[in-house]
């Protein structure tokens, strides 16, 4: 599990967005749920897709291909209420051929919020058949891993 004090400095790229603490992400206490933190981190990945031409599902000559979970982990720190600015940063620490590792780390301008993971592998989805892993395509290791920072507010 990646902390709050981890060492990012070994990541492939970075990519950050701001998003703001909806009433619908807390629970009854006024505090951001951990599930709407988790939310946020996959909205930074699909976000950091987006920005590299990629998206959460592709398609190609031979069909459908997409990114599945294997793992998420998520570690709370600092809890936030209603309205509260933070910014989601994306770490990709690792594309091998068979998975993909993000880490995440979000805060507010003042504290850490929380620290998150995803690793994801590359699966094709045939029609009327069960999915199954593939390599991750060269063109998708070239796009991930492509230089440049970005920032969406």
């Amino acid at each position: 599990m990646p902390s709050s004090s981890s060492d990012h400095s070994s990541a492939i790229n970075r990519f950050e967005i701001s998003k703001t603490v909806r009433w619908v992400d807390t629970d009854a206490s006024g505090m951001v749920h951990t599930s709407a933190l988790i939310r946020m981190m996959e909205e930074t990945e699909y976000a950091f897709l987006r920005s590299r031409e990629l998206s959460v599902v592709l398609t190609d000559g031979r069909g459908l291909m997409g990114f599945p979970r294997l793992s998420a982990e998520i570690e709370v720190q600092n809890f936030v209420g209603f309205d509260t600015e933070v910014t989601v940063e994306l770490f990709l620490m690792l594309v091998d051929g068979k998975s993909i590792r993000y880490e995440f780390r979000i805060s507010t301008e003042h504290e850490p919020v929380a620290t998150g993971a995803f690793r994801v592998a590359v699966c094709r989805f045939p029609a009327g058949e069960l999915p199954y892993a593939i390599l991750t395509p060269e063109y998708v290791i070239e796009l991930l891993t492509k230089p440049g920072v970005r920032t969406l507010v």
